[in-house]
C-alpha cells in the first residue's frame, strides 16, 4: 500500500465515523427537548459538516493528481459527497 493510499484509507474511516455521528446527532435532536443540548448538537453538526467538506476537497485534489483509472481517492470523494448530501437534505431538521 502506498503512503497516499494509507492516508486515503484513514480519511475514509474518518468520513465513515463522521457519517455515523451525524446520524446519531439527528436522532438525539429528534428525541430531546432540552434547548442547550439542541444548541450543542447543531454546533457539533456544523463542525462535522465542515470537516467532511475539507476531506472532500482533499479527495478531489488527490483524485486529480492520480493518473490511474480506478483510485481510492475517487471512492473517498464519493463517500464524502454522499455524506454532505445526506447532511444537507436533513438541514431542515435543525430549524424546527
Amino acid at each position: 500500500m502506498k503512503i497516499s493510499e494509507s492516508i486515503i484509507n484513514n480519511l475514509f474511516m474518518e468520513v465513515d465515523s463522521l457519517t455515523y455521528r451525524l446520524r446519531n446527532i439527528k436522532q438525539c435532536f429528534k428525541n430531546t427537548s432540552n434547548l442547550k443540548l439542541r444548541e450543542r448538537l447543531i454546533y457539533e453538526k456544523n463542525i462535522i459538516f465542515e470537516r467532511v467538506k475539507e476531506i472532500n476537497n482533499i479527495a478531489t485534489f488527490l483524485s486529480k493528481r492520480s493518473a490511474e483509472k480506478i483510485k481510492f481517492s475517487s471512492l473517498l470523494k464519493e463517500k464524502s459527497k454522499r455524506t454532505l448530501l445526506e447532511a444537507k437534505t436533513e438541514i431542515n431538521l435543525f430549524f424546527i
